[in-house]
């Protein structure tokens, strides 16, 4: 094949030369013709007033409005989990009741839990809400 195009343009890959588009009144420092001085994005300043009178919301307790069943039986379960996890490392014999006890530890608070859902659904939605 030969790198001689058929248009008459030549092996040259570019057809026309290639122009800088750096355009001198946009830097900052020079002045656009019959205009303010350009601005950039480096020339932007953040208005501050509004920033002091800004306070955090307080999330407050988050088991201040919770039920009293739920705590508790999310307390059961979990501690009971956990125990059952730490009481085998502790360098204490413990009693042969103590595994079977805190098993039922964990599901009473699983029931309590359970306990505590809903009878029925506040709507006839089909559940997709945002």
């Amino acid at each position: 094949m030969s790198k001689k195009r058929d248009d008459g343009q030549g092996s040259s890959r570019r057809s026309r030369p290639v122009r800088n588009y750096r355009i001198e009144s946009d830097q900052p420092g020079n002045r656009r013709p019959g205009g303010p001085p350009a601005r950039g994005p480096r020339d932007h300043t953040v208005d501050d007033s509004g920033l002091d009178d800004f306070t955090p919301p307080n999330p407050g307790n988050p088991l201040a409005g919770a039920k009293p069943g739920v705590v508790l039986g999310a307390a059961l379960a979990l501690l009971g989990i956990v125990a059952l996890v730490v009481v085998p490392f502790l360098p204490i014999s413990a009693p042969t009741w103590t595994v079977p006890a805190l098993i039922g530890v964990v599901l009473l608070g699983l029931v309590v839990l359970f306990m505590q859902m809903p009878r029925h659904r506040s709507d006839g939605g089909d559940g997709a809400q945002v």
